[in-house]
């Protein structure tokens, strides 16, 4: 059996720590792990930290500072609709070239008590797949002789029904490295759309200085809010020189987990006419 991958979790207070120290950012960004999940604590069921960072501006600041660290930032639609969303995780994959993509949970522990169910969670994903794609990255051709700058009528819209009502497309392409990994987190059986489930039998999360399981296709490293981040590097450090599986930084996420490249739904309604050239421009 291939030997498992080793991931990190970080919570509210280890993103503060994170991104206030060169030093450290340097330490993370070397290291050989799959993937970062930046927020975990929003979706897990812990108590909120004290301080904390949003993941989606964290995941900015790290996709413009490092190089080779991946990622992926943390939502819910208890807090955050598919549309912001999307947007967030297509500029991401722009910025990070591909290192980032989004873990989303049923509820988010930071926000208010609000009525937010399993099919919310899953029609998130859904939602978000659809509208990352629903403007292809190959439909950018810049064509000077023609003056067609984008094959607009492949750009479709999404039409979603169900917890949300979505006409689309969204307002910006994919990005050039295709469409972000979607995580799902927790037990409970996520969408079809998810590329990965952590928490379950395939990813398992393991309280960082606790034996990790055997048999999984990887771990994810979490430390306890009093456990430093420093603390987490190092444990991982250790653990990747006892067998685990180094992943090298850099590169896109999907392809770091060797992960498929999803379909693209079938039948999408054109936004706008085929473009006619313009030979002036």
């Amino acid at each position: 059996m291939t030997a498992p991958y080793l991931a990190l979790g970080l919570a509210g207070g280890h993103l503060v720590e994170l991104t206030g120290d060169p030093k450290l950012l340097a330490r993370w960004d070397a290291l050989p792990a799959a993937f970062t999940v930046l927020g975990i604590d929003r979706v897990d069921g812990s108590a909120p930290d004290e301080h904390t960072l949003d993941s989606s501006a964290v995941g900015a600041a790290l996709a413009g500072r490092t190089a080779g660290g991946r990622f992926l930032i943390v939502a819910s639609p208890q807090r955050d609709h598919p549309y912001n969303l999307a947007r967030r995780v297509v500029s991401l994959g722009h910025l990070s070239r591909g290192r980032s993509g989004l873990l989303i949970g049923v509820r988010d522990g930071y926000a208010a008590p609000a009525g937010t169910t399993v099919a919310r969670a899953r029609d998130a994903v859904g939602a978000v797949r659809a509208l990352e794609q629903s403007w292809p990255y190959d439909s950018v051709i810049g064509d000077r002789e023609t003056g067609i700058l984008v094959r607009s009528n492949e750009i479709t819209h999404v039409d979603l029904s169900g917890e949300f009502l979505i006409t689309g497309p969204l307002n910006a392409p994919e990005p050039p490295t295709g469409a972000s990994v979607i995580a799902w987190y927790g037990d409970v059986a996520g969408p079809s759309q998810a590329d990965l489930v952590l928490g379950g039998d395939s990813v398992a999360v393991t309280p960082l200085g606790e034996q990790p399981p055997s048999g999984v296709t990887g771990v994810l490293l979490r430390p306890a809010p009093e456990q430093s981040v420093a603390e987490l590097i190092t444990g991982a450090e250790s653990l990747l020189s006892q067998g685990f599986r180094p992943i090298a930084p850099g590169g896109s996420l999907r392809s770091a987990l060797g992960l498929a490249v999803p379909p693209r739904r079938p039948g999408g309604r054109p936004a706008f006419p085929v473009p006619q050239p313009h030979p002036s421009l």
